[in-house]
């Protein structure tokens, strides 16, 4: 559990000697020892279905890509681009999976915290939208730009989309600390996905998936910038 600007340090990527922390053991994180203990409670979605949201432009167009390789991996998957990819689809068909990926671009306000969020195809879904929302999802993972950002506020609470998510119903996260590549982010989530549907275990594939990714593209930059949040392991397999 990091305090204060530790939130916004890759704990993963901090290096011993030649190695990565992450070459050794496997990293989540939790924003507050509350969140950590509630989601370590809360039994894994048994949804069998997975949504897949994603919103390419001309800034990010591997996110068309992402999302049909990430869609083939999962199971009962629903592939929705573009406008298709509303805040009402999300609202409709958010509780009845148990997987969530939306690639797109997220918006952190440092100003004002509350207003972060994530574009969707119908306009921007907030930190107060998603307290309205119903999730059940095990794992919800946000595929763009600094989507883990936080505003850490008096007592080293956190406002952000990681608050407004865990409010939702999500168990566990996967989020981005700050601006990532296109091209390499789509692979990691490919390399992700791919171990996490043969082990049920959620940072032991983004270990693999980070160490893939590192054979081409070394720097940190590029494998480290994703974060998982919440609930430390997943035992539920899959059809």
């Amino acid at each position: 559990m990091p305090h204060g600007p530790l939130h916004f340090l890759p704990f993963h990527a901090l290096k011993s000697g030649d190695e990565y922390l992450c070459d050794s053991f496997t990293v989540s994180y939790a924003p507050s020892g509350t969140v950590f203990s509630l989601c370590q409670q809360k039994a894994p979605s048994e949804a069998p279905g997975s949504l897949v949201l994603g919103i390419a432009d001309e800034r990010a167009p591997q996110i068309l890509d992402e999302v049909r390789s990430v869609s083939s991996l999962l199971p009962r998957a629903s592939l929705h681009l573009g406008e298709q990819a509303t805040s009402s689809l999300l609202r409709e068909k958010g509780v009845e999976s148990g997987l969530l990926h939306i690639a797109t671009h997220g918006m952190y306000r440092q100003d004002n915290p509350m207003f972060s969020g994530i574009r969707l195809g119908d306009g921007y879904l907030n930190l107060y939208d998603l307290y309205q929302m119903k999730l059940n999802a095990r794992l919800v993972t946000l595929s763009g730009c600094a989507t883990g950002m936080n505003f850490v506020a008096a007592g080293d609470e956190l406002l952000g989309l990681q608050r407004g998510l865990f409010c939702a119903g999500a168990t566990t996260l996967l989020l981005s600390l700050w601006d990532v590549h296109d091209e390499s982010t789509a692979q990691l989530m490919g390399h992700f996905y791919r171990h996490y549907m043969q082990s049920a275990n959620m940072p032991g594939a983004l270990q693999q998936a980070m160490r893939e990714l590192r054979e081409n593209k070394p720097h940190p930059f590029y494998w480290a910038p994703f974060v998982l949040v919440g609930k430390l392991t997943d035992s539920k397999g899959f059809d």
